[in-house]
């Protein structure tokens, strides 16, 4: 599967992408909700894995915007 992981913790981004990996999984990683919105919007994901914490936009107004968008990818916040 490919999943998009937006997470803004260094240590948290790197633990979770690499347990993925690990299970087989492609990983694309992005650190702020700018970057996350923008790789959610222009690569089609199997998943998103979503820090509903984020310096803006926060989770949930990337969640409201891809979906706004026509997207509906599974997200887990």
């Amino acid at each position: 599967m490919k999943l998009l992981l937006v997470e803004d913790d260094a240590e948290t981004r790197a633990y979770i992408a690499r347990g993925l990996g690990e299970a087989g999984h492609l990983v694309d990683q992005a650190a702020t909700g700018r970057d996350g919105l923008f790789l959610a919007a222009s690569e089609p994901y199997d998943v998103m894995i979503l820090d509903r914490m984020l310096p803006a936009p926060d989770g949930l107004a990337i969640l409201r915007t891809i979906r706004a968008s026509g997207i509906r990818t599974p997200v887990l916040i």
